[in-house]
Order: structure tokens, then sequence, then C-alpha cells
């Protein structure tokens, strides 16, 4: 049953994620077109400014569903609802609190940089981007509850139609050349309407999280969360703040720039994650199962999160200058030197692989253990490209991402996992890794030097571009798929557990 919901989970992630890249992908190079790269630029801060503004929404989802993992795998619907309860209190009151809080943050926003547009432009447009955040905090918990249960498929179909809608309204607003308050309006409305259905389907599918529990239970929410919190922060700061940063030190217009440039890896991330994070609920409930060979589900987890990275890393390395140029139409503005595909390319890698680690770690609830390196994670993030910013511009803002994961981040999460779950040695982590790193970066080189020779062609128009990155792909996948299965045994029996699952739904 955990393997089934993971796989429906992870068909539905996967295929919205597919689609709302490519859809975003010509509404991105419109946009820029139509309104300019500052007002882009201005946007995409706004955009990761409010992220920080809503720092709660995901830090309460995981420690509200690493509560419910127990009482719903023993089906304890009054500990849920205890839970529930205590839960929906505290995101009721940081709902207020990120209202006002974006209120005070937009009347100082301007000053940040140069805007493209007037100071109450600016003021109302943050406004307009953050309210409907603010808002979602009073329908979010019963969704939650969903998620937790491993049924997140039965509300995340939704979400994802209303989002390719969104998206498409967007392309419209743009071809139509009308204002830009559309967009805002468009964006709102996506938010709100999400959050509103997905809690429908929720209550109808848990009706009796209406009653009354006999207590209410803030407390351990309120526990779990304030490490939930602090994990949260972290990501961002490593993630979320590159735009923030290059637009201090560089302006709109590079972080319209840098913009592009992480709309291609984030899009390649989205459909990399649906695939990899579709099970974190199931192993919620295997770590709740002492019958349950977690180390070994681990392992299988881990192959499949090491192969869907190095296929993505190593087509990203290789296709990134040339799709840019082709989507951007030859701006010399946008052209993507070799240096700063690597160094995405290997970032998405790094990003990839660890996911299962996390996951298992957030799965433990060692929030309190790991918030120490939490905030180390975010300080020598943040200060390092604050720095290298100065000397190397965006390369030098990839670079202390790079740095800060594979230094302060690698060398401590897989130590406590191993030692707080598995009970092994965490060397045998780090060889895991550094072998499928090495098999990436091999195959990486040769893949480069096989696409440059072929250049000229390459070059010659869209249909002969996409002709050679079909063939790439391709290539890539099958020679990955091969190496894989010759040498990591888990990773066949990984294989043979997808198998099973698509036999069982032909039976039926």
């Amino acid at each position: 049953m955990r393997t089934r919901y993971s796989f429906y989970n992870f068909i539905v992630s996967t295929i919205t994620a597919v689609v709302l890249p490519l859809v975003g992908f010509f509404k991105v190079q419109l946009f820029i077109s139509l309104y300019g790269d500052r007002l882009n630029g201005l946007q995409v801060t706004m955009a990761q400014v409010i992220t920080f503004l809503n720092v709660c929404e995901l830090a309460y989802s995981l420690a509200f569903r690493q509560l419910l993992f127990k009482p719903l795998a023993q089906n304890d619907r009054e500990k849920v609802l205890s839970i529930y309860h205590g839960a929906r209190k505290i995101f009721k009151a940081t709902g207020i609190a990120v209202l006002s809080l974006g209120v005070v943050v937009a009347l100082l926003f301007p000053f940040f940089a140069d805007s493209p547009i007037s100071y109450l432009e600016t003021v109302l447009m943050f406004i307009a981007l953050c309210v409907p955040y603010g808002i979602s905090y009073f329908l979010m918990g019963p969704n939650f509850v969903i998620i937790a249960d491993q049924k997140e498929y039965k509300i995340n179909i939704w979400i994802q139609t209303i989002s390719i809608l969104r998206m498409f309204l967007m392309i419209v607003v743009i071809l139509l050349k009308l204002p830009f308050v559309y967009i805002l309006i468009i964006e709102g409305l996506n938010i709100l309407i999400a959050n509103a259905l997905a809690r429908r389907i929720a209550l109808k599918n848990y009706p009796w999280l209406k009653d009354k529990p006999k207590q209410v239970d803030e407390r351990s929410f309120i526990q779990n969360a304030k490490y939930t919190i602090v994990q949260r922060i972290a990501t961002l700061a490593t993630s979320n703040t590159d735009n923030i940063v290059i637009t201090l030190f560089m302006g709109y217009t590079m972080t319209s720039v840098y913009g592009v440039y992480s709309y291609l890896t984030e899009a390649a991330s989205k459909i990399i994650n649906s695939a990899i994070t579709s099970p974190i609920n199931s192993f919620g409930n295997l770590f709740n199962d002492e019958n349950s060979d977690s180390y070994k589900v681990f392992t299988e987890y881990f192959n499949f999160g090491c192969y869907i990275a190095s296929i993505a890393a190593i087509c990203l390395f290789i296709v990134m200058p040339q799709f840019i140029d082709i989507w951007m139409k030859h701006q010399d503005l946008y052209q993507v030197t070799f240096l700063i595909a690597f160094l995405f390319a290997v970032n998405i890698f790094y990003m990839t692989m660890r996911e299962p680690i996390i996951i298992c770690r957030d799965a433990n609830g060692l929030f309190k253990q790991a918030k120490n390196n939490a905030y180390l994670l975010a300080v020598v993030k943040v200060v390092l490209s604050m720095i290298l910013i100065q000397f190397w511009g965006i390369t030098g803002v990839l670079l202390a991402t790079l740095i800060a994961y594979w230094v302060v981040d690698f060398l401590y999460n897989p130590i406590l996992v191993y030692k707080e779950v598995f009970k092994l040695s965490p060397l045998r982590y780090y060889k895991m890794t550094f072998s499928r790193l090495l098999i990436a970066c091999v195959i990486g080189g040769i893949g480069f030097v096989f696409w440059n020779a072929n250049i000229e062609f390459i070059s010659q128009g869209f249909i002969n571009f996409f002709i050679a990155c079909v063939i790439l792909g391709i290539s890539i996948l099958i020679i990955i798929t091969i190496i894989y299965v010759c040498s990591y045994e888990s990773f066949r029996n990984l294989i043979r557990r997808v198998y099973q699952i698509f036999k069982r739904r032909m039976e039926n």
C-alpha cells in the first residue's frame, strides 16, 4: 500500500511538473519581451522576499505531517484531532502576522533598489503578491492531513491543473498586452482557489476533522515547528537569496538574467523533486513500522535519487548554453559561460542527491539536532554570496552555493542520520555518493566533447537543437541505466519493486 501511494503521488507530481515548466518557458520569454528586464527582475526579487515572509507554510507542513504519521498509521483519530485543532490556532495567528508584516515590508521595499515603477505601484504590487499567502494560512490544515496519509495525489491533480490554467491565462494577458496588474490578479487567485479547493477535498475525505477533540494539543506542534522553521530558513537562505543579493549588488537587470538561468534549473528541479519527494510520507510510516527494513529501502531510494540527479545534471550542463541562447533569441545579455553551466549542474546534482537523507532526517523528527548546522549553512551561504559576487558576479553566487552545500551540509546531515537512524558508519554514504558523482562527471565530460564536436549542426536552428537534445537525453538515459543496473543491487531491487506495481495494476 505504501509503495502504491508513493507511485500515485509520483505520477501526478511528475506529469504536472513537466507541463508547467514547458508552458512557463514560453511565458517568461513573452513577459520579458513585453514588460522588460527590469520589471521581470523586480517581480523575481519580490517573489523571493515573499517566500521568506511565507517561511512558515512549508515548515508547518513538515512539522504537522511528522506528528501525524504515527496516529494515522494506527488509525488513532482522537490523537489526530487533538494535534489538528491545536495546529489550526497557530496557523490562524501566523496568517495575521504574515499579512501585517507584509504591509510593513511593502512600505520599505521600494528603497531596496532602484525600481522601474513608482513608489506607490511598487508597494501595491508587493501587497497584491503577499496577501494571498497570508490568507492561505486560514485555509490550510485539512490539506496537510491528506498529504500525511500518503494521498496527496487526490488534491495535487486539482492544484496543478489550476496552476496550468494560471500559466495559460498569464500568456493570454501578455499576448493581449494588458497591464501588469492582471498578472498579479491571476497569481493571487491561483493561490486562493488552490488552497480552498484542496481544503474542500480533504474535508470531504476526512469529515471527522470537524469533530471537537477531548483535548487540544498545541504544544507538540509548537515544539516541532520551531525546529522545522529553522530548517526552512536555512533552505531558503541557500536557495532563495541569490536574486536578492544580485539585486542589491548588481540591480534588477542582472536579477532578470539570473532569473532566466535559474528558471531552467528550477524547472528541472521541480520535475526531479516531484519524483524524489513523492515517497516522503510513506517514509514517515515506514520508520514507525518495527518490522520494516528501512535501510534497505533507503539505499534503493538513494540510488534512484542519484540516478535522476546524474541524468538531469549531465543534460543541463551540456545543453544549457545553447538552450538559453535560443530561448532568449540570441541576446548577448543572457549568454551562459562554461563555468556557470557547470556550477548549476553540480548544484542540481547535490540538491537531488541529498533529498533521501534529508527526508530520512525529517521523517524521524531530527529537527532539534540539526538546527545549529542549519544556522551555519544559512550564514555561510549568505556571507559567501555577498563576498564572492563582488569578485565574480553571478558566478560568485553560484560558487558560494556549491561551497555551502558540499562543505557545511554534506559533512553534517549524513553523519546525523546514519548514527541516529541507521546505527551505521556514515563512510558508507560518502563512498556511495562519490562513486556516483564520479560516474556522472565522466559521462558528462564525454557527452560535452561529443556535443561540441557537433555544435555546427546543433546551432543551425531549433529543429536541429531539439533533435540533438533528444538524442543526447536518450543516450545518457541508456548509459546511466546500464551502469546502475550492472553496478548496484539496490537499484535492481527498485526496478523489481516498480515492476511488481505495474504487474499488480495490470492484473487488477
